[in-house]
């Protein structure tokens, strides 16, 4: 049984509404792939145990996770003209997998 959220989950990574498409590099396999979803690169504050506030960026992608069924850790994502290596994922069971990302 399909979950309500399909139609939702389509419009959102729409790429004519709020995604964008990017490359995903799958380095174990042959040939790249694109896909679409929200990049968002978040600037935190970071606790170094000093007196000067330290922040970081925190670059995600958030994708279907139909679009990265077998992803590793050495996959990459060419977002415009920045290439990101995958560090972590979160698949959430509703079909919206969120990926951590580190710029190389």
């Amino acid at each position: 049984m399909a979950l309500p959220i399909a139609n939702d989950l389509a419009a959102i990574l729409n790429v004519e509404e709020f995604a964008q498409s990017v490359t995903y590099r799958r380095l174990n396999a042959l040939g790249d792939s694109t896909i679409s979803g929200i990049f968002d690169n978040e600037t935190v504050p970071v606790e170094t145990g000093g007196f000067v506030p330290v922040h970081e960026e925190q670059p995600r992608f958030t994708c279907r996770t139909a679009d990265v069924p077998n992803i590793t850790e050495t996959d990459e994502l060419v977002i415009g003209s920045d290439v990101y290596t995958i560090r972590a994922w979160v698949h959430d069971g509703t079909g919206v997998t969120v990926l951590q990302l580190e710029r190389k």
